[in-house]
C-alpha cells in the first residue's frame, strides 16, 4: 500500500524559512502555512483514492459501533 513521503530533516527546516519568509511577524500562519505545505511535499505523490485509502487507514474500524 502507498504511503506518504517522509521528509528529511533538511526538507523541514526548507519548508520552515519558506513559512517564516512568507509570514514574519505572524506565528500562528507560519504554523498553518507549514503544514499545508508539509501535507502537500507528504501526499502530493499520492493519487486522490490513494490519499483517501491512506487516511481511511487510520479511522478506527469500529468508530460509531459501540453502543
Amino acid at each position: 500500500m502507498t504511503e506518504p513521503r517522509q521528509l528529511s530533516e533538511a526538507e523541514r527546516q526548507a519548508l520552515w524559512a519558506e513559512v517564516k519568509a512568507e509570514f514574519p511577524n505572524d506565528e500562528m500562519m507560519q504554523e498553518i502555512h507549514f503544514v499545508q505545505l508539509l501535507h502537500q511535499a507528504q501526499f502530493g505523490n499520492l493519487s486522490r483514492q490513494e490519499h483517501a485509502d491512506y487516511l481511511n487507514r487510520l479511522i478506527p474500524q469500529n468508530l460509531g459501533n459501540s453502543r
